[in-house]
């Protein structure tokens, strides 16, 4: 899959999002090496957030200065991706804040399937203008061996900067704006069960907090890590209630598993307006939920969020990691 190249280099000092497409270990190095030496030469933080098999090639080709690197942030690994993403942001935030100058490259080895894919690209899309702000340089890796044509294309729609063979930086002319790539990617929901654990119906406001505590049992017993509950009931209580505040009853609400993850889906008969683009930028807290702090608050607790809006209503469905203690 080829991703079309701007003639314009970026300009004004590195480059704000951009993607190393590599194919091989040689090309890995080739066009990320630059970028890191630029960042120690500079004496910034520079940060490598990687995979061990990238980890490993770049240690090795920087030689001594792989100790000026840091390979990872604490409370900041794709073991699920919002909480990640959280804890990213507010790690660029508090970095801004003390005038610190912060290079980061990054990879996510954990998207194993389709789903979470296209979740991470979400968020990797929104990043532009939630961590864009702090105008801090980063890159993320893709190694092309690992995926379909079809993603690779998104990777070049979420990224406004390619890191070229040679180390230098092109825009993308495949770019998209934040909202038009989110609006035109909200899902893919997941397969639902013919017959799911739970499959219930609210059909008013004062069952709300009797299907939450439902809904977190049967997660629970589904296999979710005692120190995700709490994460899981509020994530839980915050889409029951956007869809009784915002939707029309009644709502079904289902809670699966797959072999990865405890799944809960929550269908409402109402629009859904522009919420596939809601929730990856922090709120205004004074305006509460009309203001986005629920699905805000969802998307920092779940691995993986996704939503789907149509004439029939509309369905959000998160994901938390299963069976594991973290």
């Amino acid at each position: 899959m080829t991703i079309h190249r701007g003639s314009e280099t970026a300009a004004g000092g590195p480059p704000c999002h951009a993607v190393a497409l590599y194919e091989s270990a040689d090309d890995l190095r080739r066009r990320v090496l630059p970028f890191l030496r630029s960042g120690l030469a500079g004496r910034d933080t520079t940060l490598a957030i990687v995979s061990p098999e990238a980890a490993s090639q770049l240690r090795d080709a920087l030689g001594s200065d792989h100790d000026e690197v840091r390979w990872h942030v604490p409370g900041v690994d794709y073991d699920s991706l919002g909480p990640m993403f959280s804890g990213l942001r507010t790690f660029m935030a508090e970095q801004a804040e003390a005038g610190n100058a912060v290079r980061l490259l990054a990879e996510n080895p954990t998207a194993t399937h389709d789903g979470r894919m296209a979740a991470y690209l979400r968020f990797e899309a929104a990043s532009n203008d939630v961590m864009g702000v702090y105008g801090f340089p980063w890159a993320c890796l893709y190694d092309t061996r690992r995926y379909p044509a079809a993603v690779v294309e998104q990777v070049g729609q979420v990224h406004p900067y390619l890191l070229e063979p040679d180390g230098s930086t092109v825009r993308s002319d495949a770019y998209l704006p934040p909202d038009t790539f989110l609006g035109a990617h909200p899902g893919p929901l997941s397969p639902t069960p013919p017959n799911p654990p739970l499959d219930i119906w609210l059909t008013a406001a004062e069952q709300l907090a009797k299907t939450r505590h439902t809904a977190s049992e049967t997660a629970a017993w589904l296999g979710l890590p005692r120190n995700d509950d709490y994460d899981f009931e509020l994530a839980t209580a915050e889409v029951l209630t956007n869809a009784v505040r915002h939707g029309e009853r009644p709502c079904r609400v289902r809670v699966w598993a797959t072999l990865t993850h405890v799944i809960l889906r929550v269908d409402d008969q109402g629009p859904g307006d522009d919420i596939a683009t809601k929730g990856f930028r922090p709120p205004d807290p004074s305006r509460g939920h009309l203001g986005g702090m629920g699905i805000w608050m969802i998307r920092q607790l779940a691995d993986v969020v996704h939503v789907e809006t149509g004439s029939a209503g509309t369905a959000v469905e998160i994901q938390f990691p299963r069976g594991r203690d973290r």
